[in-house]
C-alpha cells in the first residue's frame, strides 16, 4: 500500500497539528475547559450531551454487520465490501483505543472534581484511570470518515455530527479536549488507512 505525495502531507500534517494542539490543550486549556463545562447550566449543553449515545459503538458494529450478512446474501459483492469495511473500522478503533487507555492510565476528570488529581498515572484499569483517549470520539470519527469516503456527498453533515458527538465528551466532563482530539484523529487515520488497504484498486 502507497500513499499518493497528497495524502502523506495529509496524514503527517494532520499528524503534527493535532498532537501540537493536544499538547497544548494538555498544559493550558484542560482544566480550564474542564470546569467551564462543569459550571456551565445551558439548554445548549443538555441538547449536545444528549448526542454522545451516538459515540457507542454497538449501533455501528450491529447495524453494519448485519448490511454484511443481509448483502452477502443476497450476492451483493461491492455492498458487502462496503459493509465490512465499516465493521472492521469500528472493530480497530475499539481495540486501538484500550490499547492506549490502559498502559497510558489518564485520570478522568471526576478526579480532579473530586480529589484535584490531574495527569497520567499509568496502566489503568478502573473508569477513572482510562481518559486518554476518548473512545466515543474514536467510534464516532471512524464511522464518519468511513462513510464520508464511500458516501462523499455527505461528507459535511457527517463530520458536523461526529464533531458535536465529540464534543458532548467535553460537555459531559467525560473527558479533557485533549482526550478527544486525539481520539478523533486515530479514527481519521483508522478510516483512512483501512480504506485504502482494503480498494487499493480504486487508486490503480
Amino acid at each position: 500500500m502507497i500513499f499518493s505525495k497528497k495524502e502523506r502531507l495529509f496524514l503527517s500534517l494532520g499528524s503534527l497539528i493535532v498532537a501540537t494542539l493536544a499538547f497544548l490543550s494538555y498544559y493550558y486549556w484542560d482544566i480550564r475547559l474542564t470546569y467551564y463545562f462543569h459550571n456551565l447550566n445551558s439548554p445548549i449543553k443538555d441538547t449536545i450531551n444528549h448526542l454522545s449515545i451516538l459515540g457507542e459503538s454497538q449501533w455501528y458494529l450491529i447495524g453494519s454487520l448485519v448490511l454484511f450478512l443481509w448483502w452477502r446474501k443476497r450476492g451483493q459483492k461491492i455492498l458487502e465490501g462496503k459493509a465490512l469495511y465499516v465493521f472492521l473500522a469500528n472493530i480497530i478503533a475499539g481495540i486501538s483505543v484500550w490499547l492506549l487507555k490502559i498502559p497510558c492510565g489518564r485520570l478522568r476528570p471526576k478526579m480532579l472534581f473530586e480529589h484535584q488529581q490531574y495527569g497520567f498515572k499509568g496502566w489503568g484499569l478502573h473508569y477513572a484511570y482510562v481518559s486518554f483517549p476518548s473512545g466515543h470520539s474514536i467510534t464516532i470519527f471512524a464511522t464518519a470518515t468511513a462513510l464520508a469516503l464511500l458516501i462523499p456527498r455527505f461528507r459535511l453533515p457527517l463530520f458536523i455530527l461526529a464533531t458535536l458527538v465529540a464534543l458532548s465528551r467535553i460537555t459531559l466532563t467525560a473527558h479533557y479536549l485533549s482526550d478527544v482530539l486525539i481520539g478523533s484523529w486515530l479514527g481519521v487515520l483508522i478510516s483512512f488507512i483501512l480504506y485504502r488497504f482494503m480498494f487499493e484498486e480504486n487508486y490503480e
